[in-house]
């Protein structure tokens, strides 16, 4: 059992770290069960060994080593604190344990020495031990105790921590967009090195800001301007697109340190000198009781770390490691209702209503491909430099669509933009009814632009003057430019509020299955539920006169088919799907502010989600600073209500 419980802690120590960078159910139950059972097996074999000293029967020269080295296991292995955020709550639990495990193992050593004088020789390697497992047991309970407190709701100060939080984000804040400035202005953005210290900098503000504890920041209106100025610096940037990337990604690898493991908090908490002098203690104790050990058997008898953040930071995330998956998923409701409709018998709908197998939502992942990733961060820098930043709801109010309004403002065609917002009522639909209109409305603008790059093509062949060419290569232009990334953001944003629960709650929920039940209707109506082409499927629904809709009553897939007719009635291709672009593009920076703390400190243990790095994307643009600013208003002060 003891050997058992060693195999356990090596496990752990192995492969927690792969958790965070790939997305393996596999991988997770089995370090679930790992975790779970660690605690647990050490507990039972120190019970088993009380019983056994109390019960007087043959000892073992080895079993004086075992309690302390049980204490050790219970420590845990540094490389996993925690396996959830649950974890972290239950430090009082683990003090508890500690109270009562540690008389335990002192039981066990004295009833031990008691009875069998060959055993002198190890008492001294022993003690070192037992002070080493109880310090390690202790320092674990400190770990998630720390970590607990920056997730709110944890923990009765919580105000008192949100009130310190945003005080000290007021100060650093500046620093951190001087320091982002500098690194731009040194033309240093694929410099690892340098980046790695300005996340080292931030690691502060991107904690806090991730974890909701910075829900306004109060900044002079001359900090205000200087956000401006380092974001326009940036825009300007040749590599701004990888520095902003590596630099989430590194963000959010600190940051699941510091959740899930003892690195983070130890190198935030402990002053230098005393991190330091911990590291050579806890390296030399079990190096000299080791030391002991070896030269009691062979008589028969009886490099300090880095102080730093980033010296951590340097030795746990190397430049050439992937940080996390850099995956995420699809789901697109019309195909996922088609898939369900298609299985037969009575089996599978028998595994699935018990729970035995989930609903068949038909999910597949992709690589994040570098066109979204420009267009993602270009967009974001774009909305901060203009004075519209000010009066966007990021974290209040419904979501109403503002930068797509925004940019409607700024086209010729606005009759159509017009009635595209009337019909679809982005102002006063609710945010999931929102999310499952614009995505049929884009399968179905997706579609038409199909058949106009196909009609184009074969035109091509037979007209010779300049014009088809010419708006051929429009229309293939703005194909190649958004086609790719509108697809992959409406079936990535309906996966969020679909299937992972993202903004969803119970109203979600209900208006998620509302509208595939509605889909589902249409298919049996239409086809039986036997269908297996979605384009005819995305074609009937275009084409379908309005009285079916009103007879039969399909509200969504009207309201759909309607929007997407006005969409296609702007003349500008490339008009349209800047548009529809912007649409996603908002709703998924609107979830990932508001979806919460605990779903983005979750989804850093499975793999990461890229919706946590787009949160992170709004902070370093300074989005979150730069709105309700009213200068006009007490100036020498600065935002003080904001």
């Amino acid at each position: 059992m003891v050997m058992a419980s060693f195999s356990l802690q090596v496990f752990l120590l192995f492969f927690s770290g792969f958790r965070k960078r790939y997305s393996s159910r596999v991988l997770n139950v089995l370090l679930w069960l790992a975790y779970l059972s660690a605690d647990s097996l050490a507990i039972y074999i120190l019970g088993r060994l009380t019983l056994r000293c109390g019960g007087g029967s043959g000892n073992n020269h080895l079993a004086l080593f075992w309690a302390p080295f049980l204490l050790l296991h219970l420590g845990g292995q540094e490389t996993m604190t925690a396996f959830s955020m649950e974890d972290n709550a239950l430090w009082k639990r683990h003090l508890l344990s500690l109270a009562t495990q540690v008389p335990m193992a002192t039981y066990v050593v004295s009833k031990q020495l008691s009875g069998d004088n060959n055993d002198q020789w190890l008492v001294a390697p022993m003690v070192l031990m037992f002070v080493a497992g109880a310090g390690k047991y202790s320092e674990r309970i400190w770990a998630l105790r720390r970590a607990g407190s920056v997730a709110p709701g944890t923990s009765r100060s919580t105000s008192k921590l949100v009130s310190r939080a945003s005080n000290e984000a007021a100060w650093e804040t500046p620093g951190y967009y001087g320091h982002l400035c500098a690194v731009v202005s040194m033309k240093q953005e694929r410099n690892f090195e340098i980046i790695l210290d300005l996340a080292a900098q931030g690691f502060k503000l991107s904690l806090h800001f991730l974890m909701d504890m910075t829900p306004s920041i109060s900044l002079m209106p001359q900090n205000i301007k200087d956000i401006k100025q380092a974001v326009e610096l940036f825009q300007s940037s040749e590599h701004r697109v990888h520095m902003a990337y590596k630099l989430a990604e590194i963000n959010l690898s600190l940051i699941y340190d510091y959740l899930y493991t003892k690195f983070g908090t130890r190198h935030f908490h402990m002053l230098p000198f005393y991190n330091v002098f911990h590291r050579m203690v806890a390296l030399a104790l079990p190096s000299v009781a080791l030391g002991l050990f070896v030269r009691g058997r062979m008589t028969g008898k009886g490099h300090v770390h880095d102080a730093g953040l980033l010296c951590v930071a340097r030795r746990l995330h190397p430049g050439n490691k992937g940080e996390w998956s850099a995956k995420m998923a699809q789901y697109n409701m019309i195909q996922g209702c088609i898939k369900e409709k298609q299985e037969t018998g009575l089996l599978r709908p028998a595994m699935r209503w018990v729970g035995i197998i989930g609903e068949p939502r038909a999910i597949t992942h992709i690589s994040i491909s570098p066109e979204l990733k420009k267009l993602i961060l270009d967009t974001l820098l774009d909305i901060a430099a203009t004075p519209h930043v000010q009066e966007w709801d990021i974290g209040v109010g419904k979501f109403r669509g503002q930068w797509a309004q925004w940019v409607a403002e700024t086209k010729q065609d606005g009759a159509n933009h017009h009635q595209v917002f009337r019909i679809c009522n982005i102002q006063g639909l609710e945010f999931v009814s929102s999310v499952l209109l614009w995505h049929i409305v884009t399968d179905i603008c997706l579609l038409a632009t199909d058949d106009v790059a196909a009609v184009d093509g074969d035109e091509e062949h037979l007209e010779d003057d300049g014009s088809s060419h010419s708006h051929h290569e429009d229309v293939q232009g703005s194909l190649s430019e958004l086609r790719g990334p509108i697809k992959e953001l409406s079936d990535y944003v309906m996966y969020l509020v679909a299937d992972c629960g993202a903004m969803a709650g119970s109203e979600g929920h209900y208006v998620v299955t509302k509208g595939q039940k509605e889909v589902s209707r249409w298919l049996l109506e239409k086809h039986g539920g036997r269908s297996d082409d979605r384009r005819k499927v995305i074609e009937e629904i275009r084409d379908e006169d309005s009285s079916f809709f009103h007879e039969d009553y399909y509200p969504v897939l009207d309201r759909a088919r309607r929007v997407a007719s006005d969409l296609l009635k702007i003349g500008e291709a490339g008009d349209r799907w800047e548009l529809i672009s912007t649409v996603w593009l908002e709703m998924l920076c609107y979830i990932a502010y508001n979806c919460g703390a605990a779903f983005h400190a979750k989804h850093l243990a499975t793999g990461g989600e890229f919706v946590t790095h787009i949160k992170m994307l709004l902070f370093m643009a300074g989005l979150p600073f730069l709105r309700d600013v009213k200068e006009s208003l007490f100036p020498e002060v600065g935002n003080i209500y904001s």
